[in-house]
């Protein structure tokens, strides 16, 4: 196993004993609360986030991917005709799933991000606060597969935290 794998596999372990905890970091509860003053700023920044996934509009066919705990997914259900969320985790899957409820328009897939290949296109590809996890090794392949998703007509929309080195 290289370097690189072990790496993710730690982190695809990570996100499985960590569902469950996923939406305190998100919203600032508990041990995540990082005061008032920089939760303050996190949820500016998550709802100028949201405001420009609202201005793109993403119509159509989406693929989410990295789906987590559907905190997206329900955004990106207000305009979409369908949402394929993928996920390798099927604790985040599940939350996905209780969030979203049993509408038609999803589609649910438990998948190695790095292994999966889509079979066919969507219109619009979205990701949140995934990008930062994609190893540097496997940026342009993982890029790649994002054009084979989305076709020559097709968008992208993600959201990541900044990259410090």
């Amino acid at each position: 196993m290289s370097q690189v794998d072990h790496v993710l596999a730690e982190q695809a372990q990570y996100y499985r004993e960590r569902a469950g905890e996923y939406e305190g970091w998100w919203f600032r509860r508990g041990r995540h609360d990082r005061g008032p003053e920089a939760n303050a700023r996190w949820f500016s920044d998550a709802a100028e986030a949201q405001a420009a996934l609202e201005r793109f509009k993403p119509t159509g066919d989406v693929l989410e991917l990295a789906c987590g705990t559907g905190l997206w997914s329900e955004r990106l259900l207000a305009d979409a005709t369908s949402v394929t969320v993928v996920d390798g985790s099927p604790e985040m899957l599940d939350l996905c799933r209780a969030r979203v409820g049993d509408d038609r328009r999803v589609s649910y897939v438990l998948a190695d991000l790095f292994e999966w290949e889509p079979e066919r296109t969507y219109d619009v590809c979205f990701f949140g606060f995934w990008l930062s996890h994609v190893p540097e090794e496997r940026f342009e392949e993982f890029w790649g597969k994002v054009r084979r998703a989305v076709g020559p007509e097709g968008r992208v929309f993600f959201i990541d935290s900044g990259y410090v080195r």
